[in-house]
């Protein structure tokens, strides 16, 4: 009886023990990428105070959980490698082996519905999947997550680059990273971490948004939604019969149907709320060693244009911060041409965020600006020529991070003069003398007197410089360049065929 009792009370010691925890940091999964020429570090949780083995390239690191299960080792830095590695951690109750491990570059990819689109999504240029199959392309996508507080798990799977795992993918990201794999020659890792119709708010830690008034606003709606809530889903109700009722209507007459009305968010599901999708989907990858970031947003923050440059600043310094890899590039979209909302071609708030993107590219070191007009759609936010928005980030990625001789940017305003009615407008850097996209005049420009009345301006190249005057403004003060919504005519380029930047004078 006492021999039968401490054996079930050993067997069930035993298989307690065997069910110990073992987890690792979410990124560090079969097929991932490594960044290269870092000392790695690898983390996870196991039982309280239980020593763990971590076995990479031969040798082992040895650490120690702590009070609550957390243990850290830091790998040796490593240079390329083509060939698969596998790590083996091992603790007093479990073990894991991740396998095909490859040593290279790793980029996150970051933002709101255009850094999410899929390349299948976007039309002709979807056929490049056809050349995707790239083993030493690896790429992975984090699970919509938004999270009240700051979370260490996500979901994620890391895919070789075949053309199914490509067309599910950013399509931004992914000919970026096609890009890169095809200049660098060695492994690339692209993270995609984006949820489309999200403000910046969202991806910005907590503390730096309590820190300044600005952002008291959103701040108190994430406190107050699960108090408002309940109101959302009654007036959602009411909206959804209504619209049961006109679409009826609607079969019977043959009139355009009704939009239908969208559910309100759950208070643990809403993507919109401040610090959400940090908490999420940004939180849980930190400490895994990236080289930097490709971002592409700013639609959702176009109505509060004039507090972005400080917003999008303060999140580029907390996600630096959170990292430890000190000023790692982070590579910005600026907005394409579109015909927004009710303010149409016309309207000024996309030019407005468009300013403030700019300025944090001018101000914020290791960043660059991928000028996208031309590339954008009038009636469409999701524009399909999403090749050439990768492609101009890895131009700025090449430059910053790589230190590679590219031209990665057109004309950038520099200096203006004004004289016998004329403004003259200098540039840099250059590459070859200005001229038009599109072989035809020159346009986009505007210039106003002092009463800051713009008028389109006739422009005149001349080497670096471009020369405007208009009949309606005898003593120009002012210029502004492609600064609308959608500023069709704007063509301005040098020998680089990148678009010249937008600006304006009247910063005051």
């Amino acid at each position: 009886m006492n021999r039968l009792f401490f054996l079930s009370l050993f067997l069930g010691i035993l298989s307690f023990e065997l069910r110990g925890e073992l987890t690792l940091h979410p990124l560090i999964g079969d097929h991932a990428v490594f960044q290269r020429d870092v000392p790695f570090p690898v983390i996870g949780k196991s039982d309280p105070g239980s020593e763990v083995i971590v076995n990479w390239q031969g040798k082992d690191f040895k650490a120690k959980a702590g009070a609550d299960g957390k243990w850290l080792v830091r790998l040796d830095p490593s240079p390329v490698n083509e060939k698969g590695q596998v790590l083996k951690v091992t603790s007093r109750t479990n073990s894991i082996e991740v396998s095909d491990i490859l040593i290279g570059e790793v980029w996150l990819a970051s933002g709101q519905s255009n850094m999410e689109w899929k390349l299948k999504q976007i039309g002709a240029q979807s056929v490049e999947a056809e050349k995707a199959e790239d083993p030493l392309l690896r790429l992975v996508g984090i699970s919509h997550a938004p999270a009240h507080d700051p979370s260490d798990s996500v979901k994620t799977t890391w895919n070789l680059s075949t053309k199914g795992s490509a067309l599910n993918f950013s399509a931004v990201a992914y000919f970026f990273g096609r890009d890169l794999r095809r200049d660098l020659k060695v492994p690339v890792g692209v993270i995609q971490s984006a949820v489309g119709g999200t403000p910046a708010e969202a991806w910005t830690p907590l503390e730096f948004l309590k820190s300044d008034a600005a952002f008291a606003k959103a701040v108190n709606d994430r406190d107050e939604y699960p108090n408002w809530y309940p109101k959302l889903v009654a007036k959602y109700e009411r909206d959804e019969l209504a619209y049961n009722l006109e679409v009826k209507e609607a079969e019977k007459t043959g009139a355009k149907p009704p939009k239908k009305p969208r559910a309100p968010h759950a208070p643990d599901k809403n993507p919109n709320l401040a610090s959400v999708l940090w908490n999420g989907m940004i939180h849980p990858l930190v400490p895994y060693p990236i080289r930097g970031v490709i971002w592409y947003q700013g639609e959702s923050n176009a109505f509060r244009a004039d507090v972005y440059e400080k917003l999008l600043t303060g999140m580029i310094g907390f996600w630096r911060k959170a990292w430890g890899q000190g000023d790692f590039p982070f590579l910005i979209v600026q907005l394409t041409d579109f015909n927004y909302n009710e303010d149409g071609a016309t309207g000024v708030k996309w030019a407005q965020l468009r300013d403030a993107q700019s300025a944090v590219a001018d101000h914020v070191p290791q960043t660059g600006l991928a000028v996208t007009l031309g590339l954008g759609d009038p009636e469409n936010i999701h524009p399909n020529r999403k090749m050439e928005v990768g492609e101009r980030l890895a131009l700025w990625a090449k430059k910053i991070a790589y230190g590679k001789d590219v031209v990665c940017q057109g004309p950038v305003f520099d200096s203006v003069k004004y004289s016998g009615g004329e403004a003259i407008v200098s540039f840099r850097p250059l590459t070859g003398g200005l001229k038009s996209s599109d072989q035809k005049e020159v346009g986009g420009f505007a210039v106003a007197g002092s009463d800051k009345q713009f008028k389109p301006a006739q422009v005149k190249l001349d080497k670096n410089q471009v020369i405007l005057k208009s009949s309606e403004v005898a003593n120009p003060a002012f210029v502004r360049y492609a600064w609308c919504n959608r500023p069709a005519d704007a063509n301005l380029t040098d020998e680089s065929n990148l678009p010249a930047r937008p600006f304006r004078t009247d910063t005051d």
